[in-house]
């Protein structure tokens, strides 16, 4: 029974001799399983036998004279020896399985997740003072623990959650959200930052101190620290907005009439080396520009000079044409420089012409703006 894997291992053995039917006959007698028979031709054969035959099989071969060899083999005894032929790599594969299985057991990365006030950083500091890091075995991994060393040093965690996902540690944190600090509101009054006429007076807090339509310099109070009756005022923060016009002058030179001098899109360049304050051209530029524009790029290796040609082009402008484009651009530079809920809602314009081609266009804006920052001044 300990050697019936010897009977399901078969082979196929090519057999070239004169007389195969002899051999067949030979091997029935001697009782042989045969499991299969095909003629390759007049003296050659096929022959598929159990391995424990194939000695049988052999001395006939060999009394009869002629010659076999094996083709083919199957089994389960053959199976083993194939086995055994690549047993360094078997033992590789299963050294390498083992080393992943364990290596598995481990935790290789820290994935922190926080929201505003706890920096990653610095979580992932207190974590690796507690002995959690890249290394760290699974089962020393305590979340509660954690959770608990980690809220002993760090006041901003309310609570933590630690999960590990295949070789990651994932800790996720949410935030102790402290209630906004109360401003210490002061005592006083609200004057002007500028000069302005009045146009409306919202007092959040305390009484207005001038009429709708006054002009006022800055520094003058608008809004007081004051409510009540006259006969029992009491003090408050003030609060509020007042809402003025003000005035910015702007001018701006244009010219109307005559020729000037703009670029053409023709360009040629300098390139050189700056060798202990010796210049060094690789490319000196050809073009010989009569007017033109020049700028200078330093880089770290090679600088660069680039001209830009400019010619003279005729200028014919309506002084219409002008103002208008005047105002757009002066009213433009203006509103980059005020606060968003300023807007200019009327414009005095005076023109002026210098009798060389050009008009001097000056304008006063009329801006609408809030003209305190709600900051008392006693």
């Amino acid at each position: 029974m300990g050697f019936d894997f010897l009977k399901i291992s078969k082979i196929t053995v090519e057999v070239s001799i004169l007389n195969p039917e002899r051999l067949l006959n030979i091997l029935w007698t001697k009782r042989v399983n045969i499991l299969n028979v095909k003629r390759v031709d007049i003296a050659t054969v096929l022959i598929q036998i159990e391995y424990e035959d194939y000695d049988i099989l052999k001395d006939a071969v060999k009394k009869l004279g002629g010659k076999m060899k094996i083709v083919g083999s199957g089994g389960f005894l053959f199976f083993l020896g194939k086995l055994k032929r690549k047993s360094s790599l078997v033992i590789g594969g299963i050294l390498f399985v083992m080393i992943i299985f364990y290596l598995s057991t481990f935790v290789w990365r820290v994935e922190i997740n926080t929201k505003k006030n706890v920096s990653p950083y610095e979580l992932r500091q207190q974590l690796y003072a507690i002995g959690i890091k890249p290394g760290i075995k699974k089962s020393n991994i305590n979340a509660k623990e954690i959770e608990k060393k980690i809220e002993d040093v760090n006041s901003d965690v309310l609570w933590l959650r630690a999960r590990v996902e295949g070789s990651t540690l994932k800790v996720y944190i949410e935030e102790k959200v402290n209630p906004p600090k109360q401003q210490e509101k002061k005592m006083g009054n609200l004057v002007a930052k500028m000069d302005g006429q009045i146009k409306r007076i919202y007092a959040f807090s305390g009484r207005a101190a001038v009429p709708i339509g006054t002009m006022i310099r800055a520094g003058e109070v608008v809004i007081e620290g004051i409510n009540g009756k006259e006969e029992e005022p009491y003090e408050v923060p003030p609060e509020g907005v007042v809402m003025a016009n003000t005035f910015y002058e702007k001018d701006m030179k244009v010219q109307i009439d005559g020729s000037k001098l703009e670029r053409n899109g023709k360009r040629d360049n300098d390139i050189y080396l700056n060798i202990f304050g010796k210049k060094i051209y690789l490319k000196k530029a050809i073009k010989d520009f009569k007017h033109y524009d020049k700028i200078e790029e330093s880089g770290k290796v090679f600088n660069k000079v680039i001209y830009f040609e400019r010619e003279e082009t005729p200028v014919k402008l309506s002084k219409e044409e002008a103002v208008e484009n005047s105002i757009r651009e002066l009213g433009e530079s203006l509103l980059n420089e005020l606060t968003r809920e300023a807007v200019i809602v009327d414009k005095i314009v005076n023109t002026e012409e210098d009798g060389q081609g050009n008009l001097m266009v000056k304008v006063i804006f009329v801006v609408e703006q809030n003209i305190v920052d709600n900051t008392p001044i006693n």
